[in-house]
């Protein structure tokens, strides 16, 4: 922090005002000469950072103030002399009551808190300092306003690459009319995915921190903004089709579950078998994956094919098998543990190529890849902004963090941009909060302008290859092996700081509770359930086809008491044969009459229907649920 030089100043020296004058009128330098012999001991202190602020009072009387100038560019040069440009004249006439203010703040009395002879003291007083610094701000707020108020325009026609998808590319699995003149396939996916309700639900689903914690914390909707305006900068420079990129990215996470991922983890367990609920099943049932999985981008897809409902000729959006696919291979698959058919059908499956020895899949779209480093990227920023803004991890410990060699470029631009908040000649209210901002968008500019660098040179090699079809498997949208280092470190330290965080693990623990009891009163009694989710398991019963089970469907929300309670006890409690249930997982045989099958496959609709449930919860809804079932 700066110092302040108070110069006493009673007129008995014309030009002493003269000059503060001329310079305040001409934003020039001038200087205040003194005999005073405390300024060479000042020099040393100074070291020119400084502000000045010149009192004039009336020589019959030191307590009748009648001007002060503020002044910046402080200096005592080698003849003691101080040298300055006023910004600031205040006078008693017409700022009596600044003038109070400030002198008030320092409670300045210019008789007696200078010495004998001594017409110059120096402040540290911070505060003091902070006024002053920001008076002076505010004075050249509107010549700094004018000075950036050019405005960057593009005149040039946007033409998309031969490696973007196009229009006519577009496939979808049910005939959905003409789009019209107005409107593109890819954007009408978007709009389809933008008014879907698992879309609005996103408002009330945590990324990290519960929304508890405040407006200033992500959650999934802020999250699905941010990859989307990310996706579109990378997909603009690269001239791929922006409204399939949106359409991808604004859908990426319409099957997160409440309270982030740790509820997606705990439904995941709960199918699995290691949290136990009351689902009756061996353990080599469970081995089985006999009812599934849960990870949220199969969940996702789920949501866009099956579980939304808005047309009465099919199931679903009917968005484009892209925006599927996209937003299917936005992160990691796991098909050894989670069979993708319990999501999606087999009309989707059939046009996306999955290659069931890999976790990582590459998206044949470049759209679709794009997405994929956007998720990447905006995690990496909010991450970092949630452990700063929390307080689990200081600037100052980030800042050494980052003093690493692979980090030297994102540490140079993200510490070269922070020294000018420093420097920065506007008022700031809250410097720390702007320094996040500062640093979180560097982070994300940093991953941003090395996507579009390596994914440039890799399209460049690749146009000859045409349009792209839906079996590419040549991923051209990426990061460098240097940049993923960083990106790779940054996760780390985010993992160490923020995921592992006390806080984070105690909110998780309460997730997973409150998804655990959920699950088990619904498992026990889905009567319980909403209405809805009732109906759609006996229709998901009457569909199934194996006619056993669909002639066997019985309507929860619409019977006899007796009657339902027996049908609940036989599908949730039943011991079933644990040799017959792997072999027909194995070996599904539609045609099979076997009372042992029939339940089990009324079981996996059941649990499949409360996985649905608990998973399209808001945070909020799922507390509210909890408090009215405990």
């Amino acid at each position: 922090m700066g110092k302040v030089l108070i110069i006493k100043n009673n007129n008995s020296i014309e030009h002493i005002h003269q000059y503060a004058q001329e310079s305040y009128e001409k934003n020039e330098k001038r200087f205040y000469i003194s005999g005073d012999e405390t300024l060479k001991e000042m020099k040393n202190k100074f070291e020119g950072n400084g502000i000045v602020l010149m009192i004039s009072y009336e020589k019959s009387d030191s307590n009748v103030i009648k001007d002060i100038f503020i002044g910046s560019d402080v200096n005592i040069n080698d003849k003691n002399y101080i040298e300055y440009i006023m910004k600031i004249y205040l006078t008693s006439e017409r700022h009596k009551r600044t003038i109070e203010s400030i002198t008030d703040k320092i409670d300045l009395d210019l008789a007696t808190d200078f010495g004998p002879g001594h017409y110059v003291i120096m402040s540290d007083m911070e505060s003091l300092f902070q006024e002053l610094h920001e008076r002076i701000l505010a004075n050249n707020e509107e010549q700094l306003t004018s000075r950036h108020s050019t405005k960057v325009q593009r005149d040039e026609i946007y033409e998309m690459s031969v490696l973007a998808q196009s229009d006519e590319q577009s496939v979808r699995i049910y005939p959905s009319g003409n789009t019209g003149p107005s409107r593109t396939e890819f954007q009408r996916d978007r709009e389809r995915v933008v008014n879907c309700k698992a879309f609005r639900r996103l408002v009330d689903k945590a990324q990290i921190f519960g929304s508890e914690k405040g407006d200033y914390y992500r959650t999934r909707m802020t999250h699905s903004l941010e990859v989307n305006q990310i996706a579109k900068a990378i997909a603009y420079a690269l001239r791929l089709n922006l409204d399939l990129t949106e359409a991808i990215a604004l859908g990426h996470d319409l099957g997160h579950t409440p309270f982030g991922h740790q509820g997606e983890r705990t439904l995941d367990e709960i199918l699995g078998g290691k949290i136990d609920v009351g689902i009756n099943a061996t353990e080599a049932m469970f081995a089985k994956r006999c009812y599934g999985g849960f990870k949220h981008n199969y969940q996702s897809a789920r949501v866009l094919t099956e579980i939304e409902e808005k047309y009465k000729e099919f199931p679903g959006l009917n968005v484009s098998v892209q925006v599927i696919e996209g937003v299917l291979k936005h992160t990691k698959l796991k098909p050894n543990e989670i069979n993708i058919k319990d999501f999606i059908s087999e009309q989707y499956l059939s046009k996306i190529h999955i290659d069931y020895k890999k976790e990582m899949q590459v998206c044949s779209s470049l759209e679709g890849q794009v997405v994929a480093v956007a998720d990447e990227i905006a995690q990496r920023g909010h991450d970092v902004d949630d452990a700063l803004t929390s307080g689990v991890m200081t600037i100052e410990e980030f800042e050494d963090r980052l003093k690493i060699n692979k980090c030297s470029e994102l540490y140079k631009k993200i510490f070269d941009e922070l020294k000018k908040v420093d420097d920065s000649e506007r008022l700031i209210v809250d410097a720390r909060e702007l320094k996040i901002a500062t640093i979180v968008s560097k982070i994300v500019n940093y991953f941003i302008e090395a996507t579009i660098k390596c994914s440039l040179n890799q399209i460049e090699e690749h146009e000859k290859l045409g349009k792209i079809t839906l079996d590419n498997q040549i991923c051209m949208v990426g990061f460098s092996n240097e940049v993923k280092k960083v990106n790779d470190y940054l996760e780390k330290v985010v993992q160490k700081k923020v995921i592992c965080n006390s806080e984070v693990a105690r909110a998780d623990h309460n997730a997973s509770m409150i998804v655990q009891r959920l699950f088990e009163r619904y498992y026990k009694n889905p009567r319980l359930l909403h209405s809805g989710t009732i109906h759609k398991i006996f229709i998901e019963t009457l569909k199934h086809k194996n006619k056993a089970v669909s002639n066997s469907a019985i309507n929860l929300s619409d019977g006899s008491i007796k009657l339902v309670n027996e049908e609940i006890k036989e599908i949730t409690t039943t011991d079933l044969d644990e040799d017959k249930i792997i072999k027909h997982i194995n070996n599904v045989d539609n045609s099979c009459t076997d009372k042992d099958i029939i339940i089990f496959e009324k079981r996996r609709i059941l649990i499949r229907a409360i996985t649905d449930y608990i998973a399209g919860m808001t945070d909020g809804y799922a507390l509210e649920e909890y408090e009215r079932l405990k």
